[in-house]
């Protein structure tokens, strides 16, 4: 077996047709059907360079032991990871059959380096500033000192995820993700002059998944979704969240920034934009998050290799 305190192959570094043996962080699991009704289980393998998915099979007469597994499988805990590197869609895919064995406890905490399976592509200092430096070119004072506050009392808002598996996974995502929105409708408002409140489309993408704060909570060396993620949703838990200042602006002032909250999803969420504020938004959130999953997916590819169905976009990728 690897040496617990040595992990020597990254999932950056696998290729198809590899037999691995190594410690990787779980991410996500759970237990799927096959069509003749006998389990297996999803999950998704993190290290420092990136993510895989791992589909767990177990053998022929395993079906209780596969369910022991999944029972011990803890999300954010390492673990042995014995299987076969295979190719679906372009994308590689860990396959575990025998292997079962090895997942029915995690490696010691104490035995591992987190800084090998934890992926920090974000660096928070600068994401602080770059937050901060935008909150300041906001000139209406009271919605400045609101974006500030709301953003501060969020708890672990430059730490968390900005979602369970897709764009902007990985800790810090939600500032990155919320930074690069804020500047992208910044720039709209300044290229399209349509007479605008260009501190309001700030102040509106700065916060409009500020939700997420209050979605993720830490496991082991990574954050997973609370329950209220997929119960309430981000939106609904950011609007309730924001109606704390409701008394700190104009009425018209904070119903149009909790729409822009609301409506961010555009033709995809339950509230359609209205306003060319929300408009800018909604594309400038959809451009951060679509970028990240086309570039992720396509750092997945073999050069002058695509996919019709990136794992993380959904849609056709291609590495030249």
């Amino acid at each position: 077996m690897t040496d617990a305190r040595n992990k020597q192959v990254y999932l950056s570094e696998i290729a198809d047709g590899d037999r691995v043996d190594d410690l990787f962080l779980v991410l996500r699991r759970e237990v799927k059907r096959k069509k003749d009704g006998n389990p297996y289980i999803f999950a998704i393998l993190a290290d420092r360079s990136g993510t895989a998915p791992c589909t767990i099979w177990g053998t022929a007469t395993c079906g209780e032991t596969l369910l022991e597994a999944c029972a011990a499988l803890e999300v954010g805990r390492v673990f042995r990871i014995s299987g076969k590197v295979s190719a679906f869609n372009s994308s590689l895919q860990i396959s575990v059959n025998e292997g079962v064995e090895y997942l029915g406890q995690p490696v010691p905490e104490s035995t591992i380096e987190p800084a090998d399976f934890v992926r920090m592509n974000t660096d928070i200092d600068a994401l602080k500033r770059g937050v901060l430096d935008l909150i300041a070119t906001i000139a209406d004072p009271a919605l400045k000192d609101v974006v500030l506050e709301a953003i501060s009392g969020a708890d672990g808002f430059f730490e968390k995820p900005a979602a369970k598996g897709r764009h902007h996974e990985y800790p810090g995502g939600l500032a990155e993700h919320t930074l690069e929105t804020a500047r992208i409708a910044a720039a709209g408002c300044d290229a399209i002059d349509l007479g605008s409140n260009r501190d309001l489309i700030i102040a509106g993408a700065l916060l409009h998944d500020i939700g997420k704060a209050f979605s993720f909570e830490r496991s082991g060396l990574c954050f997973v979704a609370r329950p209220e993620y997929d119960l309430v949703g981000h939106i609904s838990l950011g609007v309730t969240y924001l109606e704390r200042f409701r008394s700190r602006l104009p009425p018209a002032l904070f119903s149009h920034l909790t729409h822009i909250v609301q409506s961010h999803h555009g033709p995809h969420g339950e509230v359609a934009c209205q306003t060319p504020e929300a408009w800018t938004v909604h594309i400038a959130d959809y451009a951060s998050a679509t970028l990240r999953e086309v570039a992720d997916d396509q750092a997945a590819l073999e050069p002058g290799s695509g996919t019709r169905t990136g794992r993380k976009s959904g849609g056709p990728v291609w590495r030249f």
